[in-house]
């Protein structure tokens, strides 16, 4: 699994799944409450962390999160 970031602190996986989502927060200590359910169902970074959490994902422009969240590859 891929973890994705861009620079307006938002977090996705790719393959993208709610399931991977809460995978992913797990594994890089993120807490559920960072959560945003829904259409465009994704991560916050919190603010404090996004150094540390740019160096564990793939930074990425919002509109390849947005794809990734759509359904298509990054």
């Amino acid at each position: 699994m891929r973890f994705l970031s861009d620079n307006q602190r938002h977090l996705v996986c790719f393959p993208y799944s709610i399931d991977g989502l809460h995978q992913m927060a797990k594994e890089l200590k993120i807490g559920r409450w960072w959560f945003h359910s829904g259409r465009l169902a994704h991560y916050d970074i919190p603010k404090k962390r996004m150094a540390e959490i740019a160096l564990k994902t793939e930074v990425v422009s919002p509109r390849v999160i947005l794809k990734v969240i759509k359904g298509e590859s990054p």
